[in-house]
């Protein structure tokens, strides 16, 4: 669902301009990251804390620990809101935006990330949702989310019906409105007890033990989103200097590349929990086995998108703008990135699985070295050859997968 918001918000949002698709390109990374940390890093680190507990019989501390992930996400709205809000101006002007990118991104960036509390409770309570075994009710909190951001983004942008034509900021709103009705129901069905966790006044206490049990792993798995998404600003500012219609082609497939981050969050989330509940259990064996069998499963998905995207970048591309430019920056990227995403989904589904078993150094090592290739790619080629840059990104992406799946064979994961 949440790829079919992503994919919605970037069609309405084309029908209001090359502006305004390159706007928002500039503040997606950067939503993204919050949405990455939230939901993945500090989501599966929650997740595994909380399946572990379970796994080892320990139910008041599962319970403990998902009161403390919320404290932990409403101070990571904090801190969002502290950068975006107060200094977004700078942020965006860092990425590169113009005058005529910067008044949209700054409208867009000032709505959504005021409902960034929102977007960490959200996915905090997906995730101890997720750690009960309860994953349906967090796909229904999603759901409803997404579903309420596609309807309602799409009305308040382009006017639909009885809804007033806001542009960029409908699109926005959509977003925070989404987002904050997913939370309450969330919200309402956990802290109510009907996943099982028992919350008793007197059985919940505040340690510094439950937060380091979920921040041990967290912290370190908050460097992959903050390095994943580095590497898509590194790529964004080169490409800023190829101009609006550049920026935009590539927006929208850069876009692609982050929504197989959902694609693969489905099976991740699911693989964190087998994980981390065998890991309570000390069956390591069948941890491992899943974690490789959800790798080669996420990847097969991933990739078969990317192939689609070699074979018809334009006709893909065609359903989001006209502008032949932009159409003609963005196949290119698809060309060149597309046969990767196997690599992509690899890479991810093993990450995820990695916070189940505590093991983050391998995955932050495969990210850090992503990063690295970008970086060093940012100094060896021209800005203007996109050509350069985007298969800077596909052998970033291939680097990535082949080491995670290198990770599975180090020792952390062999002890059976």
């Amino acid at each position: 669902m949440q790829i079919g918001a992503q994919i919605a918000e970037a069609w309405y949002v084309s029908e209001l301009g090359i502006e305004a698709l390159a706007s928002i390109a500039l503040v997606y990374p950067i939503l993204i990251l919050m949405q990455m940390m939230s939901a993945g890093a500090m989501g599966g680190a929650i997740n595994s804390a909380i399946a572990r507990a379970i796994g080892a019989g320990e139910i008041d501390r599962a319970a403990n620990l998902a009161i403390h992930s919320l404290i932990v996400a409403l101070l990571g709205a904090v801190l969002f809101q502290t950068i975006m809000l107060g200094h977004g101006a700078k942020v965006l002007d860092a990425l590169g935006a113009t005058d005529l990118t910067r008044p949209g991104a700054l409208t867009y960036a000032g709505i959504v990330f005021l409902g960034a509390p929102s977007v960490w409770l959200l996915n905090t309570l997906a995730s101890i949702a997720r750690g009960t075994g309860a994953i349906s009710i967090a796909t229904t909190g999603l759901t409803l989310a997404f579903s309420v951001q596609i309807t309602l983004g799409a009305s308040l942008t382009l006017g639909l019906g009885p809804f007033p034509s806001l542009g960029i900021a409908g699109a926005a709103y959509g977003h925070l409105i989404g987002f904050t009705l997913g939370t309450i129901f969330l919200a309402a069905y956990i802290l109510g007890g009907r996943t099982g966790l028992p919350f008793q006044k007197s059985k919940i206490c505040f340690r510094l033990e439950y937060f380091w049990d979920i921040l041990r792993v967290g912290l370190i798995a908050l460097t992959s989103p903050v390095m994943n998404v580095a590497t898509v600003l590194t790529a964004t500012i080169l490409v800023t200097q190829s101009g609006t219609e550049a920026l935009a082609g590539y927006g929208l497939g850069a876009r692609l590349e982050l929504l197989m981050v959902p694609v693969v969050f489905g099976i991740g989330t699911v693989l964190t929990t087998i994980v981390a509940t065998n890991v309570g259990a000390e069956n390591w064996k069948r941890a491992l086995y899943a974690a490789l069998t959800g790798g080669i499963i996420a990847g097969t998905l991933t990739g078969s998108v990317g192939i689609v995207c070699l074979i018809f970048p334009e006709t893909i591309l065609g359903l989001f703008t006209n502008n032949q430019q932009t159409i003609e920056a963005g196949s290119l990227y698809m060309t060149y990135v597309g046969p990767a995403y196997f690599f992509l989904g690899l890479g991810l589904s093993i990450y995820f699985a990695s916070l189940g078993a505590k093991q983050t150094r391998y995955p932050t090592f495969a990210v850090a070295a992503r990063l690295g290739i970008i970086l060093i790619c940012a100094f060896l080629i021209q800005p203007e050859s996109l050509k350069s840059i985007f298969l800077c990104i596909s052998v970033s992406i291939i680097t990535f997968g082949l080491l995670n799946l290198w990770g599975l064979k180090q020792p952390g994961w062999k002890r059976y």
